[in-house]
């Protein structure tokens, strides 16, 4: 059996590891109509993509971008 110290030092090691991966997304303030217009930009030429890309391309908080692309969606501006 492994010690404890073992299994501390590796769950540390690989939260360590997902840390240096992570980014810091900073979200920016967006009126509906705006972010509308700027996904719709972002989406142009783009054969497919995932809303939480856009909304850290964009500095989007997560609500919002599916909320738009949703509304988008439904108006048949974007394919689901």
């Amino acid at each position: 059996m492994r010690s404890r110290t073992e299994f501390v030092e590796r769950a540390v090691e690989a939260y360590a590891d997902e840390l240096r991966e992570a980014r810091v997304v900073l979200v920016k303030e967006w009126t509906e109509v705006k972010a509308r217009a700027a996904m719709f930009r972002f989406l142009k030429g783009k054969k497919a993509t995932y809303v939480t890309d856009i909304a850290e391309a964009l500095g989007m908080d997560l609500d919002l971008a599916f909320r738009v692309a949703g509304s988008l969606a439904k108006e048949g501006k974007v394919v689901d």
